[in-house]
């Protein structure tokens, strides 16, 4: 999840103002969007982001002015599943019930010592990390706060409940999960447990006028886009305005002189055969999360030769939506990407409906 990512930059660029974040923190039956999802209230009345097809949004826009005037936060139930108006089932499109968390949200917030919390838990994000957050809802400890980066430091917290909470935080990672909204009886509260990440670095070795609709596809979905290419009459601000670096290196130069982390993905796309059968041979002793490689499996194939293609490499790239031409090809590559991204979000829904089906078969689930 990245909304939170893209909204503390937001509000980065306004320190003084009160805005409202509102979170969908419980879905009975079938939703537009899915649990952990996030809209942003300014309180200009500008709105960023959406919780529903636009049902729902214009009340919520009532009570996140009321949020951010009282700075104290409400949680609210819409059943979709209603018949009238009063309800929001009558042309909602949806079949369900959801719980939307509204809270007050502004840069200028402190943690338990009195630090900027936000602007630790920015830090983190712009170094790459992703960030596990535990947040009281009701109950004893409502607003109390809980943040560790994924690799189990602390940034902030508040002290009554992080010993009582550390094992379930780690138990919330380990089982590769995303968004959790449980009751801790010995607590008597509601904690909201999330996994945010900051945008996802995608590393494009090329810069061929192919790349250019892949560059700013990628932009409009988040993605922090690098790209690779010792031509200089290529690779610039002119041809991709929308990446986030552009380095004039041959990618031998690069990867001798970079590290790039396992959750990075990256595009091969230099259309030159000994440059892409170096780069591809780097990353199989490199394996990042994501690796797409341009081009007809047999090419691949010559690449590796006399190894297999290994089979987390996706050759050809893209999903196959018999894709012609470099816009078609970008879209079918940027949905593969965006699948790769959201493979976790995937497995958590799969591992809850497995749970349901076995509840409702009268037996229990186990992780």
């Amino acid at each position: 999840m990245k909304e939170l990512y893209k909204y503390l930059r937001m509000i980065n660029k306004h320190p003084q103002s009160i805005c409202a974040l509102a979170t969908v923190i419980e879905v009975e039956g079938s939703a537009y969007r899915h649990e952990g999802a996030k809209m942003l209230f300014m309180e200009n009345y500008e709105q960023f982001g959406l919780i529903s097809g636009g049902c729902l949004e214009e009340d919520l826009q009532i009570h996140a002015m009321n949020v951010i005037k009282e700075k104290k936060s409400k949680t609210l139930t819409y059943d979709l599943q209603s018949e009238d108006d009063l309800g929001w089932g009558q042309g909602a499109g949806c079949n369900g019930k959801i719980k939307v968390l509204v809270e007050p949200f502004y840069w200028q917030e402190k943690d338990h010592a009195g630090a900027s919390l936000w602007h630790q838990v920015l830090a983190k994000f712009d170094q790459g990390d992703s960030i596990i957050s535990v947040r009281g809802v009701g109950g004893e400890l409502e607003g109390a706060r809980l943040f560790f980066t994924t690799n189990g430091r602390k940034i902030s917290c508040s002290p009554e409940f992080e010993e009582v909470l550390r094992d379930d935080v780690e138990q919330f990672y380990q089982d590769h999960r995303v968004f959790e909204y449980q009751f801790n009886v010995e607590l008597k509260t509601h904690f909201i447990f999330e996994l945010h990440e900051s945008n996802d670095r995608l590393y494009i070795f090329g810069a061929g006028p192919d790349v250019e609709p892949i560059v700013r596809r990628a932009a409009e979905f988040d993605y922090c886009t690098i790209v690779i290419d010792p031509r200089d009459s290529r690779c610039n601000a002119f041809n991709f305005p929308q990446a986030s670096l552009l380095v004039t290196e041959h990618p031998e130069t690069f990867l001798n002189e970079n590290s790039i982390k396992n959750n990075s993905y990256v595009l091969i796309m230099t259309h030159s055969f000994i440059r892409d059968q170096f780069i591809a041979s780097y990353f199989i002793n490199n394996p990042p999360k994501y690796l797409g490689i341009l081009g007809p499996k047999r090419r691949t194939e010559s690449l590796l030769h006399p190894n297999k293609i290994p089979e987390w490499i996706r050759s050809p790239v893209g999903i196959d939506i018999d894709a012609e031409g470099a816009e078609e090809i970008s879209i079918s590559i940027i949905s593969e990407l965006i699948k790769a991204r959201n493979y976790k979000r995937a497995w958590n829904k799969k591992r809850k409906k497995n749970a349901l089906l076995y509840r409702q078969e009268g037996g229990f689930f186990e992780k």
